[in-house]
């Protein structure tokens, strides 16, 4: 297995075909998101009943907002789940039909991704109920946590303290276990047709047969991972400071910075999509290529005429001696 094929093969499907960047963008499989939060000190001396009372009396005048909103996050969020859905079927389909060098279009990858769409979306609900165990030992922990500094339990603060350490560590390896069934598992729904359980048992499997195979896989894209960060970070630096520069010598002209700012976020906020649509059908074609390889006797994905997966050629007959 040539590893570092799948690198150089997954840059130039994604380059030569760039239909993929749209659809690899809402795939889901372009990695996390981080939140950061901010307290600020107001000065003011507020006792906490009159705090609660404050936040007692906005909740009750704007409950019908608060609930209109809430329909309509939960809306965009099953919205976006079942297009994530659709786009990772489509993406993982086209990958596989253009590294066979078979002809592939936007149209045929996204029915293929229509095709599956309810399957993956099973598949990805029974992925995350094998991340509630360790959730739940995490809550359980907290709260032991809490419990034991809140009544001064100094015995057992530091054994839970170890327990934690502990607990991330096989919160860790359990993370990698299911990040190979979600890659190798959704990879075998779209181009062998299983359903989901099926799907799952098969990544199992196939991550048994070729662990030290797939954990040099892993280690390669996390190193391909590191060296494009660095590059894009140095690149964003170079690209922002104009515009940060542009914003401070604007002063105390706060309608200029804001102008700034503005074109500035107008200009990068394409560019930015356009990256991360690449560097996202980059990542799916990479693994969607590690999957194909790292089984050698599984044949390669149907091709795709006119139906949307036909069965399979029967093998012909072995001849007798």
């Amino acid at each position: 297995m040539h590893y570092w094929e799948l690198v150089t093969r997954s840059f130039r499907i994604a380059w030569d075909h760039k239909y993929l960047w749209l659809i690899g963008l809402f795939s889901g499989e372009a990695g996390g998101s981080s939140f950061n939060y901010s307290q600020r000190s107001t000065g003011t001396t507020q006792t906490p009943a009159q705090f609660q009372q404050q936040v007692s009396t906005w909740l009750s005048d704007h409950l019908g907002l608060i609930i209109f909103l809430a329909v309509v996050w939960l809306v965009l969020i099953v919205a976006f789940f079942i297009l994530a859905a659709i786009c990772e079927g489509a993406t993982v389909r086209a990958s596989a039909e253009h590294d066979a060098e078979r002809p592939f279009g936007l149209g045929m990858a996204w029915r293929a991704g229509l095709h599956t769409m309810w399957v993956i979306v099973r598949f990805r609900l029974l992925l995350l109920a094998l991340y509630l165990p360790l959730l739940i030992l995490f809550v359980i922990w907290l709260v032991g946590l809490v419990s034991a500094i809140a009544n001064e339990n100094r015995g057992a603060t530091p054994v839970l303290v170890l327990a934690g350490l502990l607990l991330l560590v096989v919160w860790f390896v359990y993370a990698i276990y299911l990040f190979f069934l979600d890659r190798f598992g959704s990879r075998a729904l779209v181009l062998e047709q299983l359903m989901a359980r099926a799907s799952i048992a098969r990544a199992h499997r196939l991550l048994l047969k070729r662990f030290g195979r797939s954990l040099l896989v892993l280690l390669l894209a996390i190193g391909v991972a590191i060296v494009l960060g660095i590059a894009l970070a140095c690149v964003s630096l170079i690209v922002v400071v104009p515009f940060v520069a542009g914003a401070f010598a604007a002063g105390s002209n706060s309608g200029a910075a804001v102008v700034v700012l503005v074109i500035g976020v107008l200009i990068l906020l394409p560019v930015y999509l356009v990256v991360a649509g690449f560097l996202a059908a980059q990542g799916s074609t990479y693994w969607t290529l590690a999957f194909r390889r790292l089984d050698f006797d599984h044949a390669p994905a149907y091709a795709y005429p006119t139906a949307p997966y036909p069965p399979a050629s029967p093998a012909p007959p072995a001849p007798q001696p």
